[in-house]
């Protein structure tokens, strides 16, 4: 109603008001006014400066979010499905993905990344969890999903238990950048075992400080060169939205 109210009293105003803007003068502007808001929309965490390149890696949601399995898909003949088993990865992330072989061959899961994976020449930190008995290896590759070239591959020795989850962790190094963005992550292993349940499916590029389970380079050098006095998180608020309101509105009557 706020919003709606100054949005009428600016229209009625806006022809009836002159501003008259000296080139000197004036109070300045205190530097501690300089900062960085910080907003989670279209992806700004998960996606932006958290530098974790899979998506969904927990299938995590709530009552009103369901989990989901979007964008994991099967290899193979897998046949994935949610699972929340009495026996969890953790009480913060009850939801696993089982897959289960329906055929021979070579089975997994494949992830697209957060509109693709950019992939450069630099080392990459992996893991995943797995619940289920297991006595071969796993493989976990950065691959074209429209030419199939392997750009890093890593044969993980299974630790897999049919009793508890166990942690399995590897490193791809690419020796060269991929052309486009066009890749998958995906992790196989062979048919005629299982079924296997996954979670927590993790990897990392290099992060700001090296620090583990970090934020992005790129994104943190650029925030850090801004030299701000503050950051806030969240960014937004009602009476901000009512401000952006009224500033498109005057501008609009103008």
């Amino acid at each position: 109603m706020f919003c709606i109210l100054a949005g009428i009293v600016a229209a009625g105003l806006a022809f009836a008001i002159d501003l008259n803007v000296a080139s000197s003068g004036g109070n300045a502007s205190s530097p501690l006014a300089y900062g960085i808001m910080f907003e989670d929309i279209n992806h700004s965490g998960d996606g932006g400066l958290y530098a974790e390149l899979i998506q969904n890696r927990a299938f995590q949601g709530s009552i009103d979010y369901p989990s989901s399995l979007t964008p994991w898909t099967p290899i193979g003949s897998a046949r994935l499905s949610l699972q929340n088993l009495t026996t969890p990865l953790s009480l913060a992330l009850p939801t696993s993905v089982q897959v289960e072989a329906t055929g021979n061959g070579t089975v997994g899961i494949s992830n697209p990344g957060w509109w693709g994976f950019d992939v450069q020449p630099q080392k990459y930190n992996g893991s995943f969890w797995v619940l289920g008995s297991y006595t071969g290896s796993f493989t976990a590759q950065l691959v074209s999903n429209s030419t199939s070239e392997v750009f890093a591959s890593a044969t993980i020795p299974s630790k897999a238990q049919a009793s508890e989850w166990v942690e399995h962790s590897f490193t791809l190094t690419p020796t060269a950048a991929a052309p486009n963005i066009n890749n998958d992550f995906t992790i196989t292993y062979s048919a005629g075992q299982g079924p296997l349940s996954f979670n927590l499916i993790s990897l990392f590029p290099p992060t700001y400080n090296n620090r583990p389970n970090g934020l992005r380079i790129d994104l943190m050098e650029t925030l850090k060169a801004l030299n701000p006095s503050f950051l806030r998180i969240p960014g937004g608020n009602n009476m901000y939205v009512c401000y952006l309101y009224l500033i498109q509105m005057l501008t609009y009557f103008k």
